[in-house]
């Protein structure tokens, strides 16, 4: 394992260096972070991918393979900030060797783009001042979150904004620890919404595919009524708030759906089951999954005065 002396010697990025930030059953996987089950949500072509660039050392490789979340995400910043996109990729392509399977490789491909990305906005709206009033941003955050995903028709809505400032975990003022657990959760989700299929249920009016960010509560309240809960196969889409990069499903869509024991159970989305959907709407295909027969609507929680 690579020890912190050997991390001390990588560079420091602009973008911080201390972040605390098929179908799948989602219910366990929203309490732990466990790649045991990658093999079956991904399918990996990772053995026969060439090598792209210069090698990366096996300790690297390793490290990432062995660390959490937050260790994860501090070695990919600091490899970064000096490696070549090639050698990004390279790592990519050497976890999904080393693990069997390629269910980290879009989040560490991304990563110099994620951090370049959130540089150039904490810059724009931080003016160098060390913290900056969160209604005085959050427009700007939404216009390039906007840019980024291509999103030219819908904009965020305050219940959006909420959420947000939620996952950032600010008040009323934003600094930049704020802003980098805010931007690992949003840069991943502007890059599901670059795909065609995923796009097309965010732009949907009628029905309302994806109502907007909502956390796991109140997806599971909306399917709960006060007569009663709603009928089996009843299911609502949000992006996980439990997500952000590096984790490997950062970004993805998870179906909340009433269960036949009448109980609110989650499934994960994977790329692999998005990209499977080119050829129908994915809105058809999730309709065809056993356990989802009907659209319900997402309930938000009222912004507080």
């Amino acid at each position: 394992m690579i020890g912190e002396a050997c991390l001390n010697v990588l560079a420091k990025d602009t973008f911080g260096t201390s972040p605390d930030i098929i179908l799948k059953n989602f219910e366990a996987a929203e309490k732990l972070f466990s790649d045991s089950e990658c093999a079956k949500m991904q399918n990996s072509n990772s053995k026969s991918m060439p090598s792209v660039g210069k090698a990366v050392p096996d300790s690297i490789t390793f490290s990432y393979c062995l660390a959490g979340p937050h260790e994860r995400a501090l070695l990919l910043k600091k490899f970064a900030a000096s490696a070549s996109d090639e050698e990004v990729l390279e790592l990519a392509n050497q976890v999904s060797l080393y693990t069997g399977c390629s269910h980290h490789w879009n989040q560490i491909a991304v990563t110099k783009k994620l951090i370049e990305e959130g540089t150039k906005l904490w810059s724009l709206i931080s003016q160098n001042n060390s913290r900056v009033h969160w209604e005085s941003v959050i427009y700007e955050i939404e216009e390039y979150f906007m840019k980024i995903a291509s999103c030219e028709t819908r904009t965020l809505s305050q219940q959006d904004f909420e959420l947000l400032r939620r996952v950032s975990g600010c008040q009323d003022f934003l600094m930049q620890e704020n802003f980098e657990r805010l931007w690992c959760w949003l840069y991943p989700v502007a890059l599901t919404l670059l795909r065609d299929s995923v796009k097309a249920l965010w732009n949907s009016v009628s029905p309302r595919w994806i109502e907007g960010f909502i956390t796991k509560e109140e997806a599971e309240t909306s399917l709960r009524s006060p007569s009663g809960h709603q009928e089996p196969g009843t299911f609502v889409l949000r992006f996980p708030t439990s997500r952000s990069w590096p984790h490997p499903d950062a970004g993805c869509l998870v179906v909340t759906y009433m269960g036949n024991d009448y109980n609110p159970h989650h499934k994960l989305l994977s790329f692999d089951y998005i990209c499977r959907s080119s050829s129908r709407p994915l809105g058809e295909l999730l309709l065809t999954e056993p356990g989802l027969s009907r659209l319900g609507r997402a309930f938000r929680s009222p912004l507080s005065s």
